[in-house]
This record gives structure tokens, C-alpha cells and sequence, in this order.
């Protein structure tokens, strides 16, 4: 009996950090692009033909606006959309490409889990990724979401390794790292600087006993940052670029036709920030 593929939530992603010893192969962020992506799907309304990585998910055309959503084995991948930028061609770890279009919505999605000084090396990589992208394509809209993982001086032999302090709150070199996340976020208009992104967030796990878990604390939730509104941000400015001009054409995002058990599903139901599909109102 074939069993349906699973749609990657944030909890399994989380997990996969948790128990991740190695990053070098970069297989422990992997679960957590898939998470992005199939939340793009599912979520945004992005046809999965258009998604790299792509979900397990395959879409039959109703009308423009509606479409029928399945799960398939057949058509799920791994492979990140190549970009060329307007420096060098970029893997983008998760990228919706219209057709006929372009690339149009992508999201970088990073992970630390110790040694928090490279944090300043990791803000470089991204400021040249959104640079290079913006430079040949303008109207991008891009994502940054990094998980960094909550660790106390006293939970770790390495004070190199700790990110917050006995009291819970987040060491010097976090704050700060915080507040130029908060700097290179908001990009509205095409004329605004290629460096910043679109939306940005900065989202903290604890890993404990086996089980991960959201840390609810940090970032406050009035920070212009904090992952509660990272998506909504993005969809709001692909609206506004991609489907304003055109509000009947084929770029708007699609509604849901789903069969039953997938539609009654509420994904991350279990964390702080669940959510669900977008489905037809017929």
C-alpha cells in the first residue's frame, strides 16, 4: 500500500537541526528549505512547477485563479534553482520562477548553531547574495530567514558557542547581529537598495532531550524581524509587484482545490506559528 508523501513542516526541521552534529554538507538546513517551499505552495499559492526545491505536489488548472492540488511521489526534488545574478550565476535555496516571467519570489534560509562569532561572515554572504540577485532582477522578492539556536554559557564548554546569557537574554554579539538584520529588512520599491531584503527574519530554537523547540522570547514580537510576519511580507510584496498590474493575468497567486485529508490539515499546529492552506471559497 503506497503511503502519501509527508509535506515538510517547521518541526521537522527544527528537529533535523537538533540532531545535526556536522553543517559542513549542508544537508541539516535541507528539511527546512523543503519546509519553506512547500509553505509557498501550499500557503502562498504557488503552482509547485514553479518551486524550487519542489514539494511533493503536483496542480491541474481549474481557471486561472483556481487550481486542484495533489500529492505525488513522482515529482517532489531537492534542486535549487540557479540564478544568474547580476555578478555570478547563485543556488537561491528556495525560488518560484513564472513562467514566462522570471524568477519572482526566493528565500534564503541559513542556520547557526555555534560558534557565533562567524555571525558577521554570514551577514557578508547575505548582503552579496541579495546584491547579486537584485542587481539583474529588481523586482526579486527575497527572503532571509536564519534559525540560530538558543544556547546558555553554562550549557556549553566553548563560551565561543553560547549565544545567550544566564538570564535569557541574548549575548552582545546576538543583539547586534539582530539590529543589522533589522537594517538590511523592508526593501519596498524597485529603486530601493539592491543590499536589503524584502522581508527578513531571525527565528531561535533550544534543543533539549531530543526535542526542539521554539524559543518565544527573542526577538520581541515588535521587532520589525521576528518570523510571525516573515511570509505574509513576502506574499504581500509579490502581490503588489507581480499581481497588481495584472489582478486577472497569470502571475496572481492560486487558490486550492484539495482532496480532504490534505485540506483539513493544520500544519505546524504544534508550534507558535501554525498555518494552512489557501483554499478556493467555491
Amino acid at each position: 500500500m503506497k503511503t502519501s508523501p509527508r509535506i515538510a513542516t517547521l518541526a521537522d526541521g527544527l528537529l533535523q537541526l537538533c540532531g545535526t552534529v556536522g553543517t559542513q554538507s549542508g544537508e541539516h538546513i535541507k528539511p527546512i528549505h523543503a519546509y519553506c517551499g512547500a509553505r509557498l505552495v501550499l500557503e502562498g499559492g504557488f503552482p509547485p512547477e514553479w518551486v524550487g526545491p519542489r514539494p511533493p505536489l503536483v496542480s491541474k488548472r481549474v481557471s486561472n485563479q483556481v487550481f486542484e492540488l495533489e500529492r505525488s511521489n513522482k515529482t517532489a526534488d531537492r534542486v535549487e534553482r540557479r540564478i544568474l545574478g547580476g555578478i555570478k550565476y547563485k543556488s537561491v535555496d528556495v525560488t518560484a520562477v513564472v513562467n514566462g516571467l522570471g524568477p519572482a519570489i526566493g528565500i534564503s534560509a541559513k542556520s547557526t548553531g555555534n560558534a557565533f562569532r562567524n555571525l558577521t561572515n554570514r551577514m557578508e554572504e547575505a548582503l552579496g547574495e541579495c546584491t547579486n540577485v537584485h542587481l539583474m532582477y529588481p523586482g526579486f522578492v527575497f527572503g532571509f530567514l536564519h534559525l540560530i539556536k538558543f544556547c546558555k554559557l553554562s550549557e556549553t564548554a566553548n563560551p565561543q558557542d553560547s549565544s545567550f546569557a544566564e538570564d535569557d537574554c541574548p549575548l552582545p554579539s546576538i543583539a547586534r547581529y539582530h539590529e543589522v538584520l533589522v537594517a538590511l529588512s523592508g526593501r519596498s520599491t524597485i529603486t530601493d537598495p539592491g543590499m536589503r531584503y524584502e522581508s527578513v527574519a531571525l527565528l531561535v530554537y533550544r534543543c533539549r532531550k531530543g526535542r526542539a523547540a521554539i524559543w518565544p522570547s527573542y526577538p520581541p514580537l515588535d521587532s520589525p524581524v521576528h518570523f510571525s510576519r516573515f511570509f505574509s511580507r513576502l506574499y504581500n510584496m509579490y502581490d503588489l509587484r507581480f499581481a497588481y498590474p495584472d489582478p486577472d493575468g497569470p502571475n496572481i497567486r492560486k487558490e486550492w482545490r484539495l482532496p480532504l485529508p490534505l485540506a483539513e490539515t493544520d500544519f505546524d499546529k504544534a508550534t507558535p506559528y501554525p498555518w494552512r492552506p489557501r483554499l478556493s471559497s467555491g
